[in-house]
């Protein structure tokens, strides 16, 4: 389980997160939303070991976040942030092969391969990541995190952080990320914090959600709990309306 008690980060000066608390459990898929500037892409740092200097605790898996050693660390969580520039031309393959263990050749392409088909990008394995697509290359990236912690999951909880991990995907791609990774959470017992913009795509596929406003948390609690009008609105300082989608989450349009 990952715990966050009174959380509050400052950067030069300025505090970005207030007193934050939430918990993530194992095979949870928890959705981070608010405006810009509300401090989500900074809680991710902070719960992913990114930012070191914080008020408060964060224990990932009983443990104190900043005890573990960069190794360690890599093997109980994986991180995408928002932007991911690679210098030098490496091939998607490459790319995926950074994040195993030294395997016998056949093993390690097999397990890339099944990686990349994942997200449909198999094809691309002898490419050079730098002439990907921003769509391309963020599936590319979502099938490396999912096989950095497949190697890793049996020995303890993971967890993974998105951060607006389909901004450059078409419609059926977020879709398909997100019925991906919901299952891999399920599966695997792995726990899932992704920061979001699209309100929907979080009401669909979360099991919790948080809303932060100016670095303080607006409510934390189910879809069903949180998904209301006029705290949506309030979050936003924009009217929307909540109806229910025929399939039953709430489902947000302007008002």
């Amino acid at each position: 389980m990952l715990e966050v008690e009174n959380l509050t980060v400052e950067l030069e000066h300025k505090t970005i997160l207030h007193d934050v608390s939430l918990t993530l459990e194992p095979g949870e898929v928890l959705s981070v939303l608010g405006p810009n500037g509300a401090g989500k892409s900074t809680l991710l740092k902070a719960l992913s070991g990114d930012v070191r200097h914080y008020h408060g605790d964060i224990r990932l898996n009983g443990r104190d976040l900043r005890s573990y050693d960069v190794r360690t660390l890599a093997e109980q969580r994986a991180v995408m942030p928002q932007k991911i520039q690679l210098d030098f031309p490496f091939l998607v393959e490459e790319v995926l092969q950074m994040v195993l263990e030294p395997l016998a050749k056949e093993k390690l392409h097999a397990q890339i391969r099944y990686a990349l088909a994942r997200f449909d990008v198999e094809h691309l394995i002898g490419r050079s990541f730098v002439t990907l697509s921003g769509g391309e290359q963020q599936r590319v990236q979502l099938a490396r995190v999912l096989l950095q912690l497949s190697t890793s999951i049996a020995r303890e909880d993971g967890f993974l952080f998105l951060d607006e991990c389909t901004s450059s995907l078409d419609l059926a791609h977020q879709h398909q990320v997100f019925q991906v990774v919901r299952d891999f959470a399920r599966r695997n017992r792995v726990g899932v914090l992704s920061v979001l913009h699209d309100l929907n795509l979080a009401s669909q596929y979360s099991d919790r959600v948080l809303l932060l406003k100016q670095g303080r948390v607006l409510a934390f609690g189910s879809v069903q709990q949180v998904f209301a009008a006029d705290q949506l609105s309030r979050m936003y300082d924009f009217p929307v309306s909540v109806s229910v989608h025929p399939h039953g989450w709430p489902l947000v349009i302007p008002a």
